[in-house]
């Protein structure tokens, strides 16, 4: 009996070692995706370029987690956890099955920050779901947020008397068919501008569409973001 005990952790270990083995070098890496917003990871020590293990996004004024999961060969895999810079959990994906597992409503807190409309008119008893963007509030519209900068005009301007908005266009395919930033100064006078969808990524593109009583619809994201002194755009 003890000579078979001793044979099952024997096999036991080489599996163990094997696995190891193949597990690929990495190295960590920190970057900054916005002014408050850093990511933690790892790439492949072969490459110094593809995403591979844990990944983490967190803000910096407060260190809490907006983003966790893990990353195999560059593409993220497995269940992803989103939060809110409270730290409060909004949305569970698994990238494995392409399934939204879970998300929370949106509460008083968020309705500040974030809003919805449809391009048609709506009655009391239509039944609604709003288009949503993997990643939350916090993290998923980051990609819109890093290509925005104020032009040279704004130089002897307050920023913090500047309010920001980004209004994003979703097709009733789930695609980002318009993006526009709105700066409104303390006066409530307004400038306009238009970002092409076409410089984004086909990952950056993609949302879950709204519906109206079941069936894919046009729909608006209102987000509200903070103007930072370098004229950037961040997450509020």
């Amino acid at each position: 009996m003890k000579k078979h005990y001793l044979l099952l952790l024997g096999f036991i270990a080489i599996a163990l070692y094997s696995k190891a083995q193949d597990k690929p070098e990495t190295v960590s890496k920190k970057n900054w995706l916005t002014e408050n917003v850093r990511e933690k990871f790892s790439v492949l020590k072969s490459d110094n370029k593809t995403k591979e293990g844990f990944y983490q996004a967190f803000y910096t004024g407060t260190g809490a987690v907006i983003a966790r999961g893990d990353y195999t060969d560059d593409k993220r895999t497995g269940v992803w956890h989103f939060y809110d810079i409270r730290q409060r959990l909004v949305e569970t994906f698994d990238y494995t099955n392409s399934r939204l597992l879970s998300e929370e409503a949106i509460d008083s807190y968020s309705r500040q920050f974030i809003t919805y409309s449809f391009d048609r008119k709506l009655k009391d008893s239509d039944r609604i779901t709003k288009p949503l963007r993997i990643g939350g509030r916090c993290f998923g519209y980051i990609p819109y947020l890093q290509l925005f900068r104020l032009t040279r005009d704004y130089n002897d301007v307050d920023v913090r008397l500047l309010t920001a908005v980004l209004e994003l266009l979703i097709s009733p395919g789930g695609r980002l068919a318009d993006l526009k930033v709105h700066i409104i100064a303390s006066d409530n006078s307004e400038r306009v501008t238009t970002i092409s969808p076409d410089i984004f990524s086909e990952e950056d593109k993609q949302f879950i569409p709204a519906t109206v009583n079941g069936e894919p619809a046009l729909s608006r994201i209102f987000l509200s973001c903070q103007v930072t002194n370098a004229g950037s755009l961040d997450v509020d």
